[in-house]
Parts: C-alpha cells; sequence; structure tokens
C-alpha cells in the first residue's frame, strides 16, 4: 500500500483518521466503524480512548497489523473475518474461513424462539434442540445459554466446520449440554426432538457470485448455495424433518431463517403438509428491512 500506509509515530487518532479516509476512498460505507474495531483490536485501547487519549501512540509491531488489517478490509474481507470473531446475540463467537459469518438477520431465529419458549415454558423444563447446518454454532449455543435446562445437537456436513462449533461451546461453558454430528441435513435424526432450527443455505446458485463481495469471496459457498431456485434444503427439511416431527407423539416446532423473497414458497411447503392453519401454530417474523426472514411451524 505504500508509504499511505502508516507513518512512524502514528497516534490512535492519526491512526483512525487514516484508516477512515482510505475506506471511504474505496466505497466502504462501514467506513468509520470498521477503523474503529481494527484499531482496537490490534492496540488494545478502548473507544473511550480514542477520544480522551488521542495522543496515545502505535508501536512499531502495531502498525504493521494495522497494515496487514487494514490491506484486507481494502479487499473487501469483512471485519469481523480479519478479527476472527462476531458478535451474536450479545456473545461473541468464532469464525473460521469454513463457516457462514453469522449475521444480524438471523438474530430473528432467537428472537421467534424466544416467543415460543415463554409459551411453550421451555425456560422451566428441560427439552431438546436439533440445529440443522449448524456451522459456527450461533444458533444452537445461543439457545443453550437462554434455555438453561436444554440440550441439543448441531449437525453440519463440513468437519471444519463442526471443529468451530465445538470450540464455541467450549469458550461459552456449553460443551456439556451438547454435541456435533457430522451427517447430511437429509438424515433422518429427530427422535426426542423439542425444537428443530436452521438456518440453511438459500441463495440461488447463479446468484452467488453476484453477491456483495464480503460474502461472495468470504462466505463458504457451500453455506450459501441454496440450489437453481434457492429453495433446495427447504425442500429436505419440509418432506423429511417436518414430516418426521409430525408422527412424534407431542407438540413440536421448527423454526426457520429464509430468504428475502422466499417465504411465500416455503410456506407453500409447510401448508403442503397440512400445517399452519391453526391458530397459535405459526409465526413469521420480519427484519430490520420489512421483509420476512424467519417462520416458524408447531406440529400437532
Amino acid at each position: 500500500m505504500g508509504s499511505d500506509t502508516h507513518q512512524a509515530l502514528e497516534t490512535v487518532q492519526q491512526a483512525l483518521t487514516r484508516m477512515k479516509r482510505l475506506f471511504a476512498q474505496a466505497g466502504i460505507s462501514s467506513a468509520a466503524l470498521d477503523a474503529r474495531w481494527i484499531l482496537v483490536a490490534v492496540t488494545g485501547v478502548r473507544l473511550e480512548q480514542l477520544v480522551c487519549q488521542p495522543d496515545w501512540i502505535v508501536t512499531g509491531p502495531q502498525a504493521i497489523r494495522l497494515d496487514a488489517m487494514t490491506s484486507r478490509r481494502l479487499a473487501r474481507e469483512p471485519v469481523s473475518r480479519i478479527l476472527g470473531c462476531r458478535e451474536f446475540y450479545g456473545r461473541s463467537f468464532l469464525i473460521t474461513p469454513d463457516v457462514l459469518d453469522p449475521r444480524p438477520d438471523t438474530e430473528t431465529v432467537i428472537e421467534t424462539t424466544l416467543t415460543i419458549g415463554r409459551r411453550e415454558g421451555w425456560f422451566d423444563r428441560p427439552i431438546s434442540i436439533l440445529d440443522l447446518g449448524t456451522g459456527s454454532g450461533a444458533i444452537l449455543l445461543t439457545l443453550l445459554a437462554e434455555f438453561p435446562r436444554a440440550t441439543g445437537t448441531g449437525i453440519d456436513v463440513s468437519a471444519e466446520a463442526l471443529t468451530c462449533a465445538a470450540a464455541n461451546a467450549q469458550a461459552l461453558g456449553l460443551a456439556g449440554r451438547c454435541r456435533f454430528e457430522r451427517r447430511d441435513i437429509a438424515d433422518a435424526c429427530d427422535a426426542g426432538i423439542d425444537l428443530i432450527v436452521s438456518n440453511p443455505p438459500y441463495i440461488p446458485t447463479g446468484e452467488i457470485d453476484g453477491l456483495g463481495a464480503e460474502v461472495a469471496n468470504f462466505d463458504p459457498r457451500a453455506a450459501l448455495d441454496g440450489g437453481a431456485d434457492g429453495l433446495a434444503f427447504y425442500r429436505v427439511i419440509v418432506s423429511r424433518h417436518l414430516a418426521s416431527l409430525r408422527a412424534a407423539p407431542g407438540p413440536h416446532w421448527l423454526v426457520l431463517e429464509v430468504g428475502a423473497g422466499q417465504s411465500g414458497q416455503v410456506i407453500g411447503m409447510i401448508r403442503g403438509q397440512g400445517l399452519g392453519t391453526a391458530p397459535g401454530t405459526f409465526i413469521q417474523t420480519t427484519d430490520l428491512n420489512g421483509h420476512i426472514r424467519c417462520i416458524a411451524i408447531k406440529t400437532q
């Protein structure tokens, strides 16, 4: 990046100003926020110290790390991947190149499930959760943290993703209440399950390369690719897992994240199973952009 990358004996304020300018010039909309997070991660200076102690000097080794991270962000690598962690529902999760980067939209799955949990009494009794395509484990582990008597299983076809999820479980003190298995999403494994959750791949294959570089170049393709129309995994989940839940005694819930504009088709699949028409058995939740982002269905 040449001499514009860093200056000798740069202060944190000078570094922050320079990074914001570089990011803004590159068209990064979150330039100021990204610069702050990277600077804090490298120097250990807290956000409030950037105001109170703007003359804090960036050391030589820190400047080298700042250069490297700045270059990565200019190449459109998300800050969460540069730092190796993502904040999700108030907790920090390790993310690796092998897992989807959890996003705020997925918190609708958590909020919807907590609403159901209050209705069903899940905070006060043991329940069993199955997370299909667990990735980093963010959904499953968040729910285990919120439901203190719950246990759960996360499945994924990626051994590397399961390693990441297990590390997150250990870091959050939840390893004793969950297990992770390398299994295909089509495998039957619903015995004794009260709740199935999933954020399956739902981007149509032909649209992946046209996504923003932060997604297309850095999220694993297998975690994005939902087949020709983006609905391949929903068909499997509804035909295999929802049907299996219906056959088991007692009520159960299925909670799914869906892509923008896909809710009608996924609801149609569910209605095709004869579900979602009785009062209190169907919930849909919108994201901050007004898109239906989460669908929940109760079996009878």
